[in-house]
Protein backbone atom coordinates (compact mmCIF):
# COMPACT_ATOMS: atom_id res chain seq x y z
CA UNK A 1 0.00 0.00 0.00
CA UNK A 2 3.08 2.10 -0.66
CA UNK A 3 2.59 5.33 -2.98
CA UNK A 4 5.72 6.16 -5.05
CA UNK A 5 5.58 8.94 -6.47
CA UNK A 6 6.62 8.72 -10.63
CA UNK A 7 7.66 12.05 -12.67
CA UNK A 8 4.43 13.37 -14.06
CA UNK A 9 4.53 13.05 -18.19
CA UNK A 10 1.35 14.70 -18.64
CA UNK A 11 3.37 18.08 -18.65
CA UNK A 12 6.52 18.04 -20.96
CA UNK A 13 7.10 21.94 -21.26
CA UNK A 14 7.37 23.64 -17.52
CA UNK A 15 5.74 27.01 -18.84
CA UNK A 16 2.10 27.23 -19.09
CA UNK A 17 0.28 26.65 -21.84
CA UNK A 18 -1.51 29.03 -23.80
CA UNK A 19 -5.44 28.92 -23.97
CA UNK A 20 -7.16 26.91 -26.47
CA UNK A 21 -8.51 29.91 -28.09
CA UNK A 22 -5.18 31.74 -28.58
CA UNK A 23 -3.89 28.30 -29.50
CA UNK A 24 -6.56 28.05 -32.43
CA UNK A 25 -5.58 31.86 -33.29
CA UNK A 26 -2.19 30.67 -33.87
CA UNK A 27 -2.55 27.53 -35.32
CA UNK A 28 -4.91 29.07 -38.23
CA UNK A 29 -2.09 31.68 -38.91
CA UNK A 30 0.24 28.85 -39.48
CA UNK A 31 -2.42 27.25 -41.81
CA UNK A 32 -2.25 30.56 -43.74
CA UNK A 33 1.41 30.67 -43.96
CA UNK A 34 1.59 27.51 -44.57
CA UNK A 35 -0.41 27.58 -48.13
CA UNK A 36 1.96 27.57 -51.06
CA UNK A 37 4.73 27.10 -48.67
CA UNK A 38 7.62 24.16 -50.60
CA UNK A 39 8.53 21.65 -48.29
CA UNK A 40 12.12 21.54 -47.37
CA UNK A 41 12.53 25.40 -48.08
CA UNK A 42 13.94 27.63 -45.33
CA UNK A 43 10.00 28.79 -44.53
CA UNK A 44 9.26 25.38 -44.26
CA UNK A 45 11.50 24.71 -41.83
CA UNK A 46 10.35 27.62 -39.57
CA UNK A 47 7.12 26.41 -39.81
CA UNK A 48 8.22 23.24 -39.24
CA UNK A 49 9.26 24.09 -36.14
CA UNK A 50 6.25 26.61 -35.26
CA UNK A 51 3.52 23.60 -36.14
CA UNK A 52 6.11 21.37 -33.30
CA UNK A 53 5.63 24.08 -30.75
CA UNK A 54 1.69 24.03 -31.17
CA UNK A 55 1.71 20.28 -31.36
CA UNK A 56 3.20 20.49 -28.32
CA UNK A 57 1.27 22.55 -26.34
CA UNK A 58 -1.89 20.70 -27.12
CA UNK A 59 -0.11 17.19 -25.79
CA UNK A 60 0.26 19.36 -22.75
CA UNK A 61 -3.78 20.79 -22.84
CA UNK A 62 -4.62 16.81 -23.28
CA UNK A 63 -5.67 16.71 -26.56
CA UNK A 64 -2.93 14.15 -28.42
CA UNK A 65 -5.27 13.91 -31.92
CA UNK A 66 -5.07 17.67 -32.49
CA UNK A 67 -1.32 17.24 -31.66
CA UNK A 68 -1.09 14.47 -34.10
CA UNK A 69 -2.70 16.85 -36.61
CA UNK A 70 -0.17 19.87 -36.31
CA UNK A 71 3.29 17.07 -35.88
CA UNK A 72 2.29 15.15 -39.21
CA UNK A 73 1.96 19.12 -40.79
CA UNK A 74 5.38 20.10 -39.15
CA UNK A 75 6.84 16.66 -40.71
CA UNK A 76 5.57 17.20 -43.78
CA UNK A 77 7.35 20.59 -43.77
CA UNK A 78 10.56 19.21 -42.78
CA UNK A 79 11.21 15.98 -43.02
CA UNK A 80 14.55 16.36 -40.75
CA UNK A 81 12.28 17.74 -38.32
CA UNK A 82 13.60 15.27 -35.23
CA UNK A 83 12.13 17.04 -32.42
CA UNK A 84 8.53 16.85 -34.16
CA UNK A 85 8.91 12.90 -34.58
CA UNK A 86 9.40 12.46 -31.49
CA UNK A 87 6.83 14.15 -30.24
CA UNK A 88 4.58 12.38 -32.75
CA UNK A 89 5.59 9.06 -30.79
CA UNK A 90 4.32 10.76 -27.73
CA UNK A 91 1.13 11.64 -29.02
CA UNK A 92 1.01 8.55 -30.72
CA UNK A 93 1.06 6.60 -26.99
CA UNK A 94 -0.97 8.85 -25.69
CA UNK A 95 -3.79 7.46 -28.56
CA UNK A 96 -2.67 4.45 -27.81
CA UNK A 97 -1.54 3.54 -31.73
CA UNK A 98 1.55 1.55 -30.50
CA UNK A 99 2.35 0.13 -33.75
CA UNK A 100 2.65 3.89 -35.35
CA UNK A 101 4.69 4.98 -32.19
CA UNK A 102 7.09 2.64 -32.75
CA UNK A 103 7.38 4.02 -36.33
CA UNK A 104 7.65 7.25 -35.58
CA UNK A 105 10.13 6.43 -32.86
CA UNK A 106 12.39 4.65 -35.39
CA UNK A 107 11.99 7.34 -37.41
CA UNK A 108 13.38 10.08 -34.57
CA UNK A 109 16.44 7.76 -34.12
CA UNK A 110 17.75 7.81 -37.37
CA UNK A 111 17.21 11.41 -36.83
CA UNK A 112 19.42 11.47 -33.58
CA UNK A 113 21.20 14.52 -33.92
CA UNK A 114 17.94 16.57 -34.04
CA UNK A 115 15.79 14.94 -31.23
CA UNK A 116 17.22 16.24 -27.84
CA UNK A 117 17.74 13.75 -24.93
CA UNK A 118 14.76 15.15 -23.03
CA UNK A 119 12.55 13.79 -25.38
CA UNK A 120 13.55 10.39 -25.47
CA UNK A 121 13.13 10.50 -21.13
CA UNK A 122 9.54 11.40 -22.10
CA UNK A 123 8.92 8.34 -23.58
CA UNK A 124 10.45 6.23 -21.77
CA UNK A 125 8.74 7.29 -18.76
CA UNK A 126 5.63 6.93 -20.67
CA UNK A 127 6.44 3.53 -22.27
CA UNK A 128 7.14 1.75 -18.83
CA UNK A 129 3.45 3.73 -17.43
CA UNK A 130 2.30 1.26 -19.65
CA UNK A 131 4.52 -1.64 -19.24
CA UNK A 132 5.73 -1.52 -22.60
CA UNK A 133 9.32 -2.47 -20.98
CA UNK A 134 10.94 -3.02 -23.82
CA UNK A 135 10.40 0.07 -25.84
CA UNK A 136 10.67 1.68 -22.44
CA UNK A 137 14.38 0.46 -22.05
CA UNK A 138 14.82 1.25 -25.99
CA UNK A 139 14.07 5.41 -25.66
CA UNK A 140 16.13 5.67 -22.32
CA UNK A 141 18.87 4.15 -24.02
CA UNK A 142 18.44 6.40 -26.94
CA UNK A 143 18.64 9.19 -24.13
CA UNK A 144 21.84 8.05 -22.57
CA UNK A 145 23.55 7.46 -26.27
CA UNK A 146 22.46 11.27 -26.61
CA UNK A 147 24.31 12.47 -23.42
CA UNK A 148 21.46 12.62 -21.25
CA UNK A 149 22.71 11.91 -17.82
CA UNK A 150 20.17 12.61 -15.21
CA UNK A 151 20.69 10.24 -12.63
CA UNK A 152 17.18 9.38 -11.88
CA UNK A 153 16.57 8.54 -15.35
CA UNK A 154 19.61 5.90 -15.86
CA UNK A 155 17.84 4.68 -12.28
CA UNK A 156 15.04 3.60 -14.16
CA UNK A 157 16.87 2.29 -16.90
CA UNK A 158 18.65 0.26 -15.02
CA UNK A 159 15.30 -1.10 -12.69
CA UNK A 160 13.42 -1.96 -16.03
CA UNK A 161 16.22 -4.01 -16.87
CA UNK A 162 16.06 -5.45 -13.91
CA UNK A 163 12.09 -6.07 -14.13
CA UNK A 164 12.54 -7.13 -17.50
CA UNK A 165 14.12 -9.96 -15.84
CA UNK A 166 11.75 -10.64 -13.79
CA UNK A 167 8.95 -10.63 -16.17
CA UNK A 168 10.49 -13.09 -18.50
CA UNK A 169 6.83 -15.33 -19.96
CA UNK A 170 4.60 -12.89 -18.09
CA UNK A 171 0.98 -13.15 -19.63
CA UNK A 172 -1.14 -10.23 -20.32
CA UNK A 173 -4.99 -9.44 -21.15
CA UNK A 174 -5.73 -5.85 -22.10
CA UNK A 175 -9.05 -4.03 -21.72
CA UNK A 176 -10.48 -0.41 -21.71
CA UNK A 177 -10.36 0.07 -18.12
CA UNK A 178 -7.73 -2.48 -16.83
CA UNK A 179 -4.52 -4.10 -18.92
CA UNK A 180 -3.29 -7.01 -16.77
CA UNK A 181 0.35 -8.59 -16.82
CA UNK A 182 0.90 -11.57 -14.47
CA UNK A 183 3.05 -14.16 -14.30
CA UNK A 184 2.40 -17.91 -15.01
CA UNK A 185 2.34 -19.05 -11.59
CA UNK A 186 -1.10 -17.43 -10.97
CA UNK A 187 -3.89 -19.44 -12.41
CA UNK A 188 -5.72 -17.46 -14.84
CA UNK A 189 -9.07 -17.95 -12.56
CA UNK A 190 -7.27 -15.34 -9.88
CA UNK A 191 -6.48 -12.67 -12.89
CA UNK A 192 -10.66 -12.82 -13.88
CA UNK A 193 -11.85 -12.58 -10.44
CA UNK A 194 -8.92 -9.82 -9.93
CA UNK A 195 -10.31 -8.35 -13.05
CA UNK A 196 -14.18 -8.39 -11.79
CA UNK A 197 -13.70 -6.97 -8.39
CA UNK A 198 -11.39 -4.27 -9.63
CA UNK A 199 -13.75 -3.36 -12.63
CA UNK A 200 -16.64 -3.11 -10.01
CA UNK A 201 -14.44 -0.93 -7.98
CA UNK A 202 -13.54 1.14 -10.89
CA UNK A 203 -17.34 1.92 -11.65
CA UNK A 204 -17.89 3.35 -7.64
CA UNK A 205 -14.24 5.29 -7.74
CA UNK A 206 -15.24 6.97 -11.12
CA UNK A 207 -18.30 7.69 -9.92
CA UNK A 208 -17.21 9.42 -6.46
CA UNK A 209 -14.20 11.66 -8.10
CA UNK A 210 -16.52 12.17 -11.08
CA UNK A 211 -14.09 11.48 -13.40
CA UNK A 212 -12.59 7.81 -15.55
CA UNK A 213 -9.31 6.81 -15.92
CA UNK A 214 -7.80 8.65 -19.43
CA UNK A 215 -6.57 5.19 -20.39
CA UNK A 216 -5.77 1.63 -19.86
CA UNK A 217 -4.72 0.79 -16.32
CA UNK A 218 -2.09 -1.15 -16.09
CA UNK A 219 -2.10 -3.91 -13.09
CA UNK A 220 0.72 -6.30 -12.94
CA UNK A 221 0.10 -9.17 -10.64
CA UNK A 222 3.07 -10.68 -8.57
CA UNK A 223 3.67 -14.65 -7.69
CA UNK A 224 6.23 -13.78 -5.14
CA UNK A 225 8.00 -10.35 -4.16
CA UNK A 226 10.98 -10.41 -6.90
CA UNK A 227 10.04 -6.68 -7.82
CA UNK A 228 9.37 -5.50 -4.48
CA UNK A 229 12.79 -6.11 -3.65
CA UNK A 230 14.23 -3.95 -6.56
CA UNK A 231 12.37 -1.25 -5.44
CA UNK A 232 13.32 -1.89 -1.67
CA UNK A 233 9.63 -1.55 -0.51
CA UNK A 234 9.11 -3.07 3.10
CA UNK A 235 8.19 -6.66 3.81
CA UNK A 236 4.99 -5.52 5.11
CA UNK A 237 3.75 -3.85 1.69
CA UNK A 238 2.07 -5.89 -0.80
CA UNK A 239 1.08 -3.69 -3.36
CA UNK A 240 2.38 -0.21 -4.91
CA UNK A 241 1.14 2.07 -7.39
CA UNK A 242 3.95 4.11 -9.60
CA UNK A 243 1.98 4.77 -12.35
CA UNK A 244 0.80 1.22 -12.44
CA UNK A 245 -0.77 -1.04 -10.17
CA UNK A 246 2.00 -3.55 -8.49
CA UNK A 247 0.66 -6.29 -6.07
CA UNK A 248 2.54 -9.49 -4.38
CA UNK A 249 0.09 -12.22 -4.45
CA UNK A 250 -0.61 -15.52 -3.37
CA UNK A 251 -0.20 -17.79 -6.18
CA UNK A 252 -2.87 -20.58 -4.50
CA UNK A 253 -4.58 -18.00 -2.57
CA UNK A 254 -7.31 -16.65 -5.18
CA UNK A 255 -9.34 -13.14 -4.62
CA UNK A 256 -8.85 -13.08 -0.68
CA UNK A 257 -10.70 -9.81 1.58
CA UNK A 258 -7.05 -8.65 2.06
CA UNK A 259 -6.15 -8.73 -1.63
CA UNK A 260 -9.43 -7.22 -2.55
CA UNK A 261 -8.39 -4.47 0.12
CA UNK A 262 -4.82 -3.66 -1.87
CA UNK A 263 -6.79 -3.53 -5.10
CA UNK A 264 -8.93 -1.31 -3.87
CA UNK A 265 -6.15 0.69 -2.30
CA UNK A 266 -3.97 1.22 -5.24
CA UNK A 267 -6.74 1.94 -7.60
CA UNK A 268 -7.83 4.87 -4.99
CA UNK A 269 -4.53 5.67 -5.74
CA UNK A 270 -4.62 6.15 -9.71
CA UNK A 271 -7.72 7.98 -9.24
CA UNK A 272 -6.64 10.62 -6.90
CA UNK A 273 -3.50 11.22 -9.28
CA UNK A 274 -5.74 11.89 -11.99
CA UNK A 275 -8.04 13.69 -10.93
CA UNK A 276 -5.54 15.86 -8.94
CA UNK A 277 -3.20 15.97 -11.82
CA UNK A 278 -0.55 14.27 -9.42
CA UNK A 279 -0.59 17.37 -7.31
CA UNK A 280 -2.83 15.77 -4.03
CA UNK A 281 -0.36 15.66 -0.79
CA UNK A 282 0.59 12.26 -0.11
CA UNK A 283 -2.02 12.63 3.55
CA UNK A 284 -5.06 13.12 0.74
CA UNK A 285 -3.69 10.31 -1.12
CA UNK A 286 -3.18 7.85 1.47
CA UNK A 287 -6.11 8.86 3.59
CA UNK A 288 -8.71 7.87 0.67
CA UNK A 289 -6.49 5.20 -0.47
CA UNK A 290 -7.33 3.56 3.04
CA UNK A 291 -11.10 5.42 2.81
CA UNK A 292 -11.57 2.94 -0.15
CA UNK A 293 -10.27 -0.19 0.78
CA UNK A 294 -13.03 -0.33 3.35
CA UNK A 295 -10.97 1.21 6.12
CA UNK A 296 -12.41 3.11 9.37
CA UNK A 297 -11.35 4.36 12.40
CA UNK A 298 -13.40 5.57 15.24
CA UNK A 299 -12.90 8.90 17.69
CA UNK A 300 -11.63 6.56 20.60
CA UNK A 301 -8.87 4.49 18.21
CA UNK A 302 -7.65 8.12 17.91
CA UNK A 303 -7.17 8.64 21.17
CA UNK A 304 -5.34 5.55 21.39
CA UNK A 305 -2.88 6.94 18.45
CA UNK A 306 -2.39 9.83 20.03
CA UNK A 307 -1.82 9.41 23.45
CA UNK A 308 0.60 10.89 25.14
CA UNK A 309 1.64 12.24 21.91
CA UNK A 310 0.49 15.57 19.73
CA UNK A 311 -0.97 14.61 16.29
CA UNK A 312 1.17 15.64 13.24
CA UNK A 313 1.01 19.31 11.52
CA UNK A 314 -0.61 18.69 7.47
CA UNK A 315 3.05 19.81 6.61
CA UNK A 316 5.33 16.77 9.15
CA UNK A 317 2.99 14.28 7.78
CA UNK A 318 3.98 15.14 3.77
CA UNK A 319 7.37 14.63 4.99
CA UNK A 320 6.83 11.68 7.22
CA UNK A 321 4.81 9.93 4.05
CA UNK A 322 7.20 10.71 1.59
CA UNK A 323 10.14 8.89 3.66
CA UNK A 324 9.96 5.06 4.01
CA UNK A 325 9.76 4.63 8.10
CA UNK A 326 9.78 1.61 10.25
CA UNK A 327 6.12 -0.10 10.28
CA UNK A 328 4.99 1.85 13.85
CA UNK A 329 6.03 5.21 12.51
CA UNK A 330 4.16 4.99 8.93
CA UNK A 331 1.30 3.28 10.75
CA UNK A 332 0.48 6.36 12.64
CA UNK A 333 1.03 8.35 9.49
CA UNK A 334 -1.27 6.70 8.12
CA UNK A 335 -4.17 6.50 10.59
CA UNK A 336 -3.91 9.99 10.63
CA UNK A 337 -4.66 10.46 7.33
CA UNK A 338 -7.33 8.10 7.87
CA UNK A 339 -8.77 9.82 10.75
CA UNK A 340 -9.03 13.46 8.72
CA UNK A 341 -10.59 11.98 5.65
CA UNK A 342 -13.24 10.47 8.72
CA UNK A 343 -13.27 13.95 9.72
CA UNK A 344 -14.08 15.11 6.12
CA UNK A 345 -16.75 12.46 5.02
CA UNK A 346 -18.91 13.64 8.42
CA UNK A 347 -18.53 16.98 8.55
CA UNK A 348 -18.28 17.69 4.71
CA UNK A 349 -19.49 15.09 2.72
CA UNK A 350 -18.11 12.71 0.09
CA UNK A 351 -19.14 15.52 -2.75
CA UNK A 352 -16.55 18.06 -0.98
CA UNK A 353 -13.78 15.68 -0.58
CA UNK A 354 -13.98 14.69 -4.28
CA UNK A 355 -14.11 18.63 -5.46
CA UNK A 356 -11.33 18.95 -2.90
CA UNK A 357 -9.28 16.58 -5.16
CA UNK A 358 -10.61 18.02 -8.62
CA UNK A 359 -9.90 21.52 -7.46
CA UNK A 360 -6.19 20.82 -6.66
CA UNK A 361 -6.06 19.56 -10.52
CA UNK A 362 -7.32 22.50 -11.59
CA UNK A 363 -4.18 23.98 -10.48
CA UNK A 364 -5.66 25.63 -6.83
CA UNK A 365 -3.36 25.43 -4.17
CA UNK A 366 -4.24 23.46 -1.05
CA UNK A 367 -5.24 26.58 0.55
CA UNK A 368 -7.16 27.76 -2.02
CA UNK A 369 -9.23 24.02 -2.74
CA UNK A 370 -9.82 23.72 1.23
CA UNK A 371 -11.18 27.54 1.32
CA UNK A 372 -13.41 27.06 -1.92
CA UNK A 373 -14.80 23.71 -1.10
CA UNK A 374 -15.05 23.67 3.21
CA UNK A 375 -14.51 27.22 4.24
CA UNK A 376 -11.63 26.35 5.92
CA UNK A 377 -7.45 27.26 5.78
CA UNK A 378 -5.18 23.94 6.53
CA UNK A 379 -4.39 25.09 9.58
CA UNK A 380 -8.50 25.54 10.30
CA UNK A 381 -8.65 21.83 9.38
CA UNK A 382 -6.10 20.40 11.59
CA UNK A 383 -7.84 22.67 14.65
CA UNK A 384 -11.22 21.38 13.63
CA UNK A 385 -10.12 17.90 13.69
CA UNK A 386 -8.50 17.66 16.87
CA UNK A 387 -11.64 19.70 18.07
CA UNK A 388 -13.91 17.00 16.83
CA UNK A 389 -11.60 13.96 17.52
CA UNK A 390 -11.60 15.83 21.10
CA UNK A 391 -7.45 15.54 21.27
Amino acid sequence: MLLAFPIAFLALFAQSPPSTRDLERRVTDLFRRAAGTPAGSAAAVTLSKEFTEAGAAYLSLGDPARATELLERAYGLDVENGLALAELTLANVRLENFETAAFYLRLAEQQSARSPPEIYRVLGEVYDSLHRLEEAALAWEQYRRLGGDDPLTLQQLARVRRELSVATGQRSLRGDEFSFYWDPAIPEATVTQVARWLSADYEEQAEFFGTRLPASQVVVLYAGRAYFSFVSAPDWVSGVFDGKIRVSIDPDGGLTADLAAVLSHELAHAFVRYASTDLAPGWLHEGLAQWWEGKRITRSEIHDLFRGKSPHTLAEMEGNLARRGDRAASRTNYMQALAIIEYLMERHGGGSVACLVRDLGSGRSLAEALLLDMDVTPEDLLRRWKEWAKL
